[in-house]
C-alpha cells in the first residue's frame, strides 16, 4: 500500500541538478557562486566586489537584451503594445547596471590597479552585454521608423497628433528613454574611468577616458532628439508671428 507523503518529503527537491532544494537547481546556484575566483586567488580583498558587480552587469544587460528582441519582433508584427510593456521593463532592467557603476566608485586608485593586473587586455569597453545594447539599437530603430513611415506621417506630426497615434507616440518616448539610459551609462562609465584612473592616461588603445567621452555624445536615435528642436523651432515661430500680429492691430 502507498505511503502517504509526509510533510518532509515537500521540502526534498524533485527537480534534477546540484543543490540541497529545488530552487538552487533550478538557478544553479552552485555553477553561479563558483565563477566568482576563491579567496586564495584574488589579488586583492576588492576583486570579489569587482568580479560580482561585472558579472550582475552582464545578467541584466542580456536580460534587457532579450526583452529589446522581444519588442522588435512585436513592432514588426505591429503589435505595439505589448512592444512598449517590453521596451518598459527593458529599460527597468537597465536602471541596476547603471547603479551598479556606483558601487565601483568605492575602490581606491591603488586598489584597482591590483585588481586590474588579473585582467590581462580586458577592458569595459569589451563587455558583450553592452555591446549588444549597441547591436539591437539600431534594428529596434529600424522597425520603429519603418512603422512610422507605414502611417504616412512625420515625426513632428507624431508628437502633434501623440493622440490621435498613441501607440507610435508611446513607443517613441520609449526608445528615448532607452537611448537616455545608454548615455547615462556611458557618462557613469566616464567618471567612474576619470574618478579611478585619471582622465590623462595613455594606453596602448589610445586614452580610454577620451574614448569613453567621444562614445558618450553619440545619440542612438538622433531623429527623436532632432525633433524637439523642430517642435521648438515651429513654436517660437508662431508665438513671434501672433506677437507681431497683435502689435500691428494696436
Amino acid at each position: 500500500m502507498k505511503q502517504p507523503p509526509q510533510p518532509g518529503d515537500f521540502l526534498k527537491p524533485v527537480l534534477p541538478g546540484k543543490g540541497d532544494t529545488d530552487y538552487e537547481r533550478y538557478l544553479r546556484t552552485d555553477e553561479l557562486l563558483s565563477l566568482q575566483k576563491p579567496v586564495a586567488e584574488r589579488l586583492h580583498p576588492d576583486e570579489h566586489t569587482f568580479q560580482i558587480v561585472h558579472q550582475s552587469s552582464e545578467l541584466l544587460l542580456r536580460g534587457a537584451h532579450n526583452e529589446l528582441e522581444r519588442a522588435r519582433i512585436h513592432i514588426e508584427k505591429g503589435d505595439l503594445q505589448n512592444a512598449a510593456h517590453l521596451l518598459r521593463r527593458a529599460n527597468d532592467l537597465l536602471h541596476y547596471p547603471i547603479d551598479l557603476l556606483h558601487v565601483l566608485d568605492t575602490l581606491t586608485p591603488y586598489d584597482y590597479h591590483l585588481i586590474r593586473a588579473g585582467l590581462g587586455h580586458g577592458s569595459g569597453l569589451q563587455s558583450p552585454g553592452f555591446l549588444s545594447m549597441l547591436h539591437i539599437a539600431p534594428q529596434l530603430g529600424e522597425v520603429f521608423f519603418r512603422r512610422v513611415k507605414e502611417t504616412g506621417i512625420t515625426l513632428e506630426e507624431l508628437y502633434r497628433r501623440n493622440q490621435e497615434f498613441f501607440g507610435l507616440h508611446e513607443l517613441a518616448e520609449l526608445l528615448l528613454d532607452f537611448d537616455q539610459r545608454i548615455q547615462k551609462f556611458r557618462f557613469d562609465h566616464l567618471k567612474l574611468a576619470q574618478r579611478i584612473i585619471g582622465g590623462n592616461v595613455i594606453g596602448t588603445g589610445g586614452n580610454p577616458v577620451d574614448i569613453l567621452r567621444q562614445r558618450q555624445e553619440h545619440a542612438l536615435y538622433k531623429e527623436l532628439w532632432d525633433v524637439r528642436n523642430q517642435i521648438t523651432e515651429r513654436v517660437s515661430a508662431s508665438t513671434m508671428s501672433q506677437e507681431a500680429s497683435g502689435h500691428g492691430d494696436q
